[in-house]
């Protein structure tokens, strides 16, 4: 599937991204990356005495994962760079559950300094294997005009 640029892109239009199930794996290599090795996320001793009652995957992992099944969806763009992310987590990943992303095309605007670019704002929601939001924010993403 062709990249599109700044003008072929609609605002409104939505993708849904494919699902992916996170694990053990997942989760030990995001610490190992990260230096994240808080016990909430990879001791399970640990994490059965808080609130959650077993570990949870970390937050940041969910919007790095949701992004890169970003490019395995129908939302193909000609991206430069990500200019600005808001986020927010209203839910916990579990190891063993399955995500995707619902993106959606909330704003563009050509760039005020670059006339071959311009900016677009992607609206995110994760969603696990309940069909609830776990996370949801937005990303500028600056992209390609001509």
């Amino acid at each position: 599937m062709d990249k599109r640029r700044f003008d072929e892109i609609e605002i409104g239009e939505e993708h849904e991204t494919p699902a992916v199930t996170v694990t053990d794996w997942h989760v030990m290599n995001f610490a190992a990356v990260s230096m994240d090795f808080f016990e909430l996320h990879t001791n399970e001793e640990y994490a059965r005495k808080t609130q959650f009652g077993r570990r949870v995957a970390h937050g940041l992992l969910g919007l790095a994962m949701a992004d890169g099944l970003k490019h395995r969806s129908s939302f193909q763009i000609e991206a430069i760079a990500s200019l600005h992310w808001s986020w927010e987590f209203s839910g916990p990943i579990y190891i063993g559950d399955t995500i995707h992303a619902r993106l959606r095309v909330t704003d563009k605007r050509p760039s005020s300094s670059k006339p071959d670019r311009g900016v677009v704002t992607v609206e995110y929601e994760v969603l696990n294997q309940h069909d609830e939001i776990v996370q949801h924010g937005t990303n500028k993403v600056l992209v390609q005009r001509f």
